[in-house]
């Protein structure tokens, strides 16, 4: 009987998912394009295939579950489970070294975290990144069956708490459950955090989508000057879009490039493509440096006779095994001789779109070296409404030289990128949010039918003590306590690990993670919250059922 009472009750939550997913498809697909930044006519489709696949998978989950049920009834004969719903549950014994050992095991966890791109110079990063996921998993599942006990322990022994109101009961209950309640609990804040960082890191990507595109990219376009005909094909196609896309600001500057080398701690280890592929950065004058960046919101820089700056895109500062220019020294040729300049600083801000390795020299060195090498000028230039700019992005790329490969190009804008960006960005949230949807509605629906089955079973205690005159108001308070510890635990451990794991994160890529993590964490917490009140609600209503 529970066999097919269990295959039908999946059966029809199978048909109305399936009808309901049918309605919203096209709502979520209109979702999907928008946060892409796509502009595509969404239809309404019901596609047989996904449609037969969803039915077959999880026919095969209803038809197990069924089965396992069946299974369990077999085993035991009717009476047995009668008299096991009337068993009270043994107090756990606790132990507080594996309870010290699980809060070992999730500090290193999160120790470990924060110092991953230290941690990875004396082991391998697999070996790191396998060490935090397992010992904040197990150490999770110790928390939950003996650092609660324990915690849960110490509130019986403080007597005057334990015998303040209602707190005997709902502290007993909690003592002598949390037993059966450990591994989904442990379970729930493990999907918690995994939620929360998937949709943290989704959002915070499609987040800083702008502000990385515009580290990448600082001009709407940047391309070198070739020759007088291609600046006035460029010039003609900024006029005839002038009023979509009018100009705001245009520079140039003029720049010398030259085989050079870098000699000091770590110098062969520079990231940038542009200088691996072509062993050349590029020199600009301190003067045109200085005049340049003043639209970028740079400090200029002052520099000796024998100093130079480095602006190189893909530096790193706190990375370990990168490239470390400060205090080394660059070196270039001046005709048949070779000059040397101790590297004052160095900054990771693009100066054009073209991502080269530019070295900032004084003006005298850099007329040295003029008279001997030919120069190039890069221009660049801002238009409005460059996120929208797709139709003049496309005319000017039609007009520009081809490169010599996808490294070397003369031309570079910003709403390539961009776009390619968003239409990444987009989709990771899509499906990160989707899933923390699901996820989410998952444990919660957990805990609330976990408790709604207590509440069941502890029925006719709270009727007793109502009886011997505890009030209504009491006992809402008592079941709120109580259902707050089960919520509770499990979220704040969520949000813990997540917020270590993205803090990791932030260390190895240079993402501002602090708002969009709020903003996951708030709408995460939320709705939760609203499943612990309606918990609370359902549990009083069956306990004080008449």
């Amino acid at each position: 009987m529970l066999f097919y009472e269990n295959m039908l009750m999946g059966l029809m939550s199978l048909v109305i998912g399936i009808a309901i997913g049918s309605v919203l498809s096209k709502l979520f697909l209109e979702l999907l394009v928008n946060m892409m930044g796509l502009n595509l006519n969404v239809h309404f489709e019901v596609p047989m295939a996904a449609i037969i696949d969803t039915a077959i998978i999880f026919f095969v989950i209803i038809l197990y579950t069924s089965l396992q049920g069946y299974r369990l009834i077999y085993r035991f004969k009717l009476i047995e489970l009668f008299r096991a719903e009337r068993e009270g549950e043994a107090m756990p014994k606790g132990s507080v070294i594996m309870a010290l050992i699980s809060v070992f095991l999730i500090g290193s966890g999160y120790f470990l975290a924060l110092m991953y791109m230290k941690a990875v110079m004396y082991a391998d990063f697999m070996v790191v990144a396998l060490y935090i996921l397992l010992a904040t998993v197990a150490g999770t599942y110790l928390l939950f069956m003996f650092f609660t006990v324990f915690v849960l322990k110490r509130a019986r022994n403080n007597k005057s708490a334990f015998y303040n109101g209602m707190n005997m009961v709902t502290t007993s209950q909690l003592l002598y459950r949390i037993k059966g309640n450990a591994k989904s609990l442990a379970t729930i804040a493990i999907l918690s955090a995994v939620t929360l960082t998937a949709v943290g890191t989704s959002v915070t990507m499609y987040y800083n989508t702008f502000t990385q595109s515009k580290v990448a990219a600082p001009y709407s376009y940047s391309y070198e000057k070739k020759d007088a005909a291609l600046d006035k094909k460029v010039n003609e196609i900024l006029a005839g879009e002038k009023n979509n896309h009018p100009v705001t600001y245009e520079s140039e500057v003029e720049m010398i490039p030259v085989k050079g080398t870098f000699k000091g701690e770590r110098a062969d280890q520079v990231l940038n493509t542009h200088y691996n592929v072509t062993n050349q950065y590029q020199l600009i004058s301190q003067s045109s440096f200085n005049t340049l960046v003043k639209h970028l919101d740079v400090e200029p820089v002052n520099l000796s006779a024998n100093e130079a700056f480095v602006y190189d895109s893909l530096y790193i500062e706190k990375l370990d095994f990168g490239p470390l220019y400060t205090g080394n020294t660059a070196v270039f040729p001046v005709g048949n001789e070779s000059k040397e300049l101790k590297i004052k600083g160095v900054n990771n801000r693009s100066l054009t779109n073209l991502n080269e390795l530019f070295v900032i020299v004084p003006d005298k060195t850099y007329e040295q070296v003029k008279q001997v090498n030919e120069t190039r000028t890069v221009k660049n230039i801002d238009v409005k409404g460059e996120r929208n700019s797709k139709e003049l992005t496309a005319k000017l790329a039609s007009i520009m030289p081809a490169g010599e490969s996808e490294v070397l190009k003369p031309f570079n804008d910003f709403y390539t990128g961009f776009q390619m960006g968003l239409e990444t960005t987009g989709l990771m949230m899509f499906i990160g949010l989707f899933l923390g949807l699901v996820f989410l509605l998952a444990t919660g629906s957990i805990i609330y039918f976990k408790q709604l089955t207590e509440a069941s079973a502890d029925r006719d205690r709270y009727v007793v003590l109502h009886k011997i005159g505890v009030t209504k108001q009491e006992m809402k308070r008592a079941i709120a306590k109580q259902v707050s510890f089960i919520f509770a635990i499990p979220l704040v451990i969520g949000i813990l690990h997540s917020l270590f794991a993205l803090k990791g994160l932030s260390n190895i890529l240079p993402f501002e993670i602090m708002i969009p993590l709020l903003i996951s964490i708030g709408v995460y917490g939320a709705i939760y919250i609203g499943y612990y009140f309606l918990t609370v609600r359902s549990y009083y209503k069956i306990v004080s059922a008449k």
